[in-house]
């Protein structure tokens, strides 16, 4: 056998009396969802999930609002009445697909910029030396 393997006569068994009196309550953050069926009625199993399921709904309604906010108004005028999600997600795409066109040949204006910069600081070194 391998030697960095300890053999199974070489361990230390442990019986059921090195266990008694420990204290496993502090291993366990929550209860099971198993247990928790089992254990209670499924009225107080649903109030926790539907207070859970209120707050993530509450929390998307919330960032719904504040991207509907950030929205320029010329996106705003183009539906008419009320925004529903479902527009101002759809809005909110449309705005952030422009800004990244718009970021993207901005981007390619600096190189270019940076590149004829360049070349006429290259020009500028080149031209004394050369006469």
């Amino acid at each position: 056998m391998d030697e960095g393997i300890p053999h199974l006569q070489e361990r230390q068994l442990l019986e059921h009396r090195d266990f008694i009196g420990l204290d496993y309550s502090s291993l366990y953050m929550c209860k099971p969802k198993r247990s928790l069926k089992r254990d209670d009625t499924k009225d107080t199993y649903k109030l926790p999930h539907r207070l859970i399921e209120k707050k993530r709904r509450d929390r998307i309604n919330e960032c719904i609002a504040q991207l509907k906010d950030l929205l320029p108004e010329h996106l705003k005028l183009t539906t008419l009445g009320h925004l529903e999600k479902a527009v101002v997600l759809e809005l909110t795409l449309k705005h952030l697909k422009a800004l990244t066109a718009l970021t993207e040949q901005q981007h390619q204006k600096i190189i270019a910029l940076q590149n004829v910069c360049g070349l006429y600081r290259w020009n500028a070194q080149e031209k004394p030396s050369s006469l």
